[in-house]
């Protein structure tokens, strides 16, 4: 029977599923007071819908796929290598989202578009990482969230203080799961949630 702490960091990891960061993104950004809260609810169910069947649905369905070809063991991908074609496949796929949001007649949904890109991007680097070393993915992603958040309270002057206080022990408590789970040493998490945390800062201010 599983003890109740690696049930907890299992359930943790699901949760906070890198891939899920973008449609938490949205969520948060659909109802934070500004501009885009105000955007129509059929332009905001559209962008829901094509985020997270491009950032989530499409890159997970394809796991199965790949374990029936035996191209990886299992879902949790535990060695790096594993990660090599399913990064490939959600790199793709996150890029195909930007490029299906560039094609919407909206013109103010830009710093979705650039934060999807530099996803895209951060997905891209955490594949060329995987040729050698296992970085974390869940940080890259938590990183990746708090910095656009933060990125878009500054650009927007929307008061996300709270949100950012919460993700940040969002962070620490996602850490400290994937190290019960001994699915990665301590250096991969660090290095994981800065890669995501400046990758993403550094891409939206260059995008913006």
């Amino acid at each position: 029977m599983e003890k109740p702490n690696t049930f907890l960091a299992k359930f943790i990891s699901v949760v906070f599923h890198p891939l899920l960061m973008p449609s938490y993104a949205l969520v948060i950004i659909f109802n934070s007071n500004t501009h885009y809260s105000y955007m129509p609810f059929e332009a905001q169910r559209l962008i829901y819908i094509l985020v997270f069947l491009c950032t989530f649905l499409i890159p997970v369905s394809t796991i199965p796929f790949l374990m029936n070809l035996k191209v990886v063991s299992g879902a949790s991908l535990k060695n790096h290598r594993e990660r090599i074609i399913p990064l490939f496949i959600s790199a793709l796929s996150y890029y195909f989202a930007y490029y299906l949001l560039n094609q919407l007649p909206i013109s103010t949904i830009g710093f979705i578009k650039i934060m999807v890109l530099a996803s895209a991007v951060l997905i891209g680097l955490s594949l060329f990482i995987s040729f050698k070393w296992k970085i974390s993915a869940h940080l890259i992603g938590i990183g990746g969230l708090i910095a656009s958040m933060f990125y878009y309270a500054v650009y927007f002057v929307a008061d996300f203080t709270y949100l950012i206080i919460l993700l940040s022990l969002a962070a620490g408590t996602i850490a400290y799961a994937r190290l019960i789970l001994q699915a990665h040493n301590p250096a991969q998490v660090y290095i994981g949630f800065l890669t995501g945390f400046i990758g993403m800062l550094l891409i939206l201010y260059l995008g913006l």
